[in-house]
Formats: structure tokens, C-alpha cells, sequence
């Protein structure tokens, strides 16, 4: 935190205690305007805490040979890649937020995409009865 100068504790003890009528008081802080809340660094640090409970147990493991600790290092590999791939997707969509009228032009295609998906298959009782089909095989599928 930003200790204040001689100065401006003499600009914040001449200022009026009593706003002039009309006029809203507007709270002065010596506080940075964008400081993260005091629980953000727990928040930040709660995948690192994952992290360093995985590589706990996984130095906790008696590993005799190679094929034993494979299984373990391609789980951790999926775990940089899904990170990597989430971080890169939020850096994308981020960055087509801020081009103009882009971001709100993908959502008006996504809601016509939307409808048009519910326009085909969720209107007709037999369209429906053949996607709830297709829904419970690819579940039994994945989920077994």
C-alpha cells in the first residue's frame, strides 16, 4: 500500500467534511483502485495447492519401473495440456471481446445457431424422441 505524501495528507485534511448541497461525497481511499480483495492470493494459490498434493502423492508412490510411472506422467501431461488449452481459449475469446461489435455479433450467431438447432429437433415430438435417442447411446457410449 502506497504510503501518501506530506502533501497529500494536507490536500485530505483541507477538504470539506460537509459536502455542498446537491453534491454527492465521493469516499476517498489511499488504496489502489484495481488492488485485489485480501482472500485473492488464497484464491490464486488453490491450484498450486492441487498441484503440490498431486506431486505429494505421486512421490509417496513405490514406483519400480518405467510402465508404473507412466499412467502418472500422462495424467500430469493432460493436466498442462487442459491448462494451456483453457488459457489459450480465454486469451482468444478475450481478444475478439475487444475488437468492436465482433463479440456481440458471435453472440447473435450463437442464439440463431441455438434456435435454429431447437427449431429442427425439439419441435416435433418424433425429432425429439430420435435426438433423446441419439443423447442416451452416445451416453451409454462414453459413460458406459
Amino acid at each position: 500500500m502506497p504510503v501518501p505524501t506530506d502533501q497529500q495528507e494536507n490536500a485530505l485534511q483541507t477538504l470539506p467534511q460537509e459536502p455542498a448541497p446537491g453534491v454527492l461525497p465521493i469516499p476517498l481511499t489511499l488504496e489502489a483502485p484495481l488492488a485485489l480483495p485480501k482472500a485473492a492470493p488464497q484464491l490464486l494459490g488453490l491450484p498450486l495447492q492441487l498441484l503440490n498434493q498431486l506431486l505429494a502423492r505421486l512421490a509417496a508412490l513405490n514406483l519400480r519401473s518405467l510402465a508404473e510411472l507412466l499412467p502418472a506422467l500422462r495424467l500430469v501431461a493432460i493436466l498442462a495440456a487442459a491448462g494451456f488449452v483453457v488459457k489459450l481459449t480465454g486469451a482468444t475469446l478475450d481478444a475478439l471481446n475487444d475488437i468492436p461489435m465482433l463479440g456481440r455479433l458471435l453472440e447473435l450467431v450463437g442464439l440463431i445457431s441455438a434456435l435454429n438447432f431447437l427449431g429442427r429437433n425439439a419441435l416435433k415430438s418424433q425429432k425429439r424422441a430420435e435426438l433423446l435417442a441419439r443423447i442416451q447411446t452416445l451416453r451409454k457410449e462414453l459413460l458406459g
